[in-house]
């Protein structure tokens, strides 16, 4: 089990993300020239402010801090404005949809392991019900952006972006506990 305040500064950093998420999407909607992946991006952008709330419904604020100190930008975060630095539609939806966001879910997938099923009870419940509802948008992207057929090698910005994740991923690696990059939980 990982101590309380570590356990909610990776919810509160999550938060963030999510938020992120919403805000980089829901700038996209206004540039995306294609009416399915536009309503795409519309509907996944307001997705992610909901699953930011429900992170926020989990926070233990009573207990170790204000929801401003909770949901700050984590060490991470420049892997974020490199995704909204991201310019056409195709490097875009790629770089979300099959390199940052995948990351992101597999971090929430492997946070149970680290929880108490009595005391993280409201957390883990969102875990399971984040998990699902990301899930579903990443199977319902790849209908409508699937995963370039040359991989992303062709893809200048979006490899810059893979290669942030993966630095972000060695990092945490090395670390002991929980790190504070949002992207995974540490060793």
């Amino acid at each position: 089990m990982v101590p309380l305040e570590q356990a909610a500064r990776k919810l509160g950093a999550w938060c963030w993300a999510e938020r992120r998420c919403f805000e980089v999407l829901g700038g996209w909607v206004r540039d995306e020239p294609d009416p399915v992946r536009k309503a795409m991006l519309a509907e996944h952008s307001r997705h992610h402010a909901w699953r930011a709330d429900r992170w926020a419904e989990v926070l233990p604020r009573t207990y170790v801090g204000s929801m401003d100190e909770l949901v700050a930008p984590p060490a991470d975060a420049d892997v974020f404005e490199a995704l909204a630095g991201i310019g056409g539609s195709a490097q875009r939806l790629t770089a979300h949809y099959h390199v940052l966001y995948p990351e992101l879910v597999s971090a929430y997938r492997a946070s149970p392991d680290l929880m108490s099923p009595v005391s993280d009870a409201p957390a883990l419940r969102a875990i399971r019900i984040i998990v699902g509802d990301a899930t579903h948008d990443l199977a319902g992207a790849e209908l409508v952006s699937p995963r370039p057929p040359g991989g992303i090698s062709g893809l200048d910005r979006v490899a810059q972006l893979h290669d942030a994740v993966a630095k972000v991923q060695v990092r945490a690696t090395k670390s002991r506990g929980i790190t504070t990059a949002l992207l995974c939980w540490g060793s």
